[in-house]
């Protein structure tokens, strides 16, 4: 093992003015190696210099009533209020023994005392996390401490600003409820030279719902049936939230029947069961049924509809040409020109009397007859058709027409035949025949 020696310094004063100094070389023993080593540790740390703005870690030494004696070394301490601890820290909790990451914030010129900050230390470390998070991207979460003008303060570790219109995607009523709350961040703005930074929830949220939006779109298919959730109504439509896009129902896919607006159907909130008509994956537009997913009226009630049917109705909408009818909510039919007096004024949401004419099943099409029902009373229709159809044959026609010949002379039968009353009749339909014969065998007795 090598020798190791120590020096040590003389100084001699041989006279007033002279001074002679002299060194001395002696070995050093093994034994006081290590009292050597912890001399020159204490020698060190008395030469650091301690200044504001310094980061330490120190050892609480001390606990009084709203403050802390903190050792941060080379037999220095310093005070640190309670009011500089950051709000993750609870005085309570604290003890002696227990270590925290410390600023120099104030050294007192007059005696040197170090009044210390933890908060201040922790938001210069939460500085450079928050450079970091901006320049990689990242999330951030941070509790909303207080409510200030424009938007709330969060706490990173330091003081955040949150403005009101980067809370949520809609607007926020009453801020004060946030106090308290989590929210994920991004940063948006920094202030390198006072430390500000600014930063949105807004953004986060809608960097997710594009993820959801697109996510979705993967999986749609026309002819689907999907759950959604009413979030909107328009004069126009309803506004169905799907998870994560809102597909229109235009009015006409709203219901079978006719309606005015969409609240006839259905109200916000209401979760409902739509199918997908067709989208745009472009534009992520996607166009939905609510009829469609409920049973079809003329499945439920077209066998029960017969020619000759009489019923009420009510006009949907007037043309010159003709008029249209919603028979039973969900089914329509056509009154040709002709048909309705084109005198009358109607108008979309009169009731109105009408007679079936013609149904066609294979094309769901049905036409009706509103001047049919007007020249002819009910009781009549009642006495006419239904012998018609089930009881008179052609042949028993006969008897009553020879009848009112006879009764009548060649010259009075043929204006009774070419009266102008009897031909609008027959022109109008072959159900109106029968009533035209019962009026001619009147003059028989």
């Amino acid at each position: 093992m090598p020798t190791i020696t120590f020096v040590r310094y003389k100084k001699y004063n041989e006279g007033r003015n002279s001074n002679i100094t002299t060194t001395e070389i002696s070995p050093v023993q093994p034994e006081e190696e290590d009292q050597l080593a912890l001399e020159q540790q204490l020698y060190e740390e008395s030469l650091k210099v301690l200044d504001e703005g310094q980061v330490l870690t120190g050892t609480i030494v001390q606990k009084d009533k709203d403050e802390l004696l903190v050792d941060v070394g080379g037999k220095s301490e310093g005070v640190l209020p309670f009011r500089e601890l950051s709000l993750a820290v609870e005085p309570k909790l604290l003890k002696v023994g227990d270590t925290l990451e410390v600023m120099i914030h104030r050294i007192d010129d007059l005696d040197g005392t170090l009044f210390l900050s933890e908060r201040r230390a922790r938001a210069l470390k939460t500085w450079e996390k928050v450079i970091e998070a901006h320049e990689r991207d990242e999330v951030i979460e941070a509790t909303v401490t207080q409510v200030v003008k424009g938007g709330v303060l969060v706490d990173l570790g330091m003081r955040g600003f949150v403005p009101a219109s980067q809370i949520r995607r809609q607007p926020v009523g009453n801020l004060d409820e946030l106090v308290g709350q989590r929210l994920r961040l991004k940063v948006i703005d920094l202030d390198h030279k006072r430390h500000r930074v600014v930063l949105s929830q807004r953004l986060v949220l809608e960097e997710e719902l594009q993820a959801k939006k697109q996510e979705l779109l993967d999986t749609l298919e026309v002819g689907q049936i999907r759950e959604g959730v009413v979030v909107r109504l328009a004069d126009f439509g309803a506004f169905v939230d799907l998870g994560g896009i809102d597909g229109l129902i235009h009015n006409s896919e709203l219901s079978y029947a006719r309606i005015k607006h969409p609240s006839e159907v259905a109200r916000i909130g209401d979760v409902v069961q739509v199918e997908i008509m067709k989208f745009d994956p472009d534009a992520k537009k996607v166009s939905l049924s609510l009829k469609h997913a409920l049973p079809d009226p003329w499945d439920e009630h077209a066998d029960k509809l017969y020619e000759t049917n009489k019923l009420t109705a009510q006009v949907v909408k007037v043309t010159p040409n003709y008029l249209l009818v919603e028979i039973i909510p969900g089914i329509l039919a056509m009154v040709p020109k002709g048909e309705f007096d084109s005198v009358a004024q109607y108008s979309p949401g009169q009731d109105v009397e009408v007679t079936l004419l013609t149904i066609n099943h294979a094309t769901r099409r049905i036409t009706a007859s509103i001047q049919h029902v007007a020249d002819v009373p009910l009781e009549e229709i009642e006495q006419i058709v239904v012998p018609e159809i089930d009881v008179i044959a052609p042949s028993a026609a006969a008897p009553i027409e020879t009848a009112a010949v006879e009764a009548a002379s060649p010259e009075e039968a043929l204006p009774e035949a070419a009266s102008p009353e009897a031909a609008p009749s027959d022109a109008a339909s072959s159900d109106a025949v029968p009533s035209d014969a019962a009026p001619s065998a009147e003059p028989a007795p």
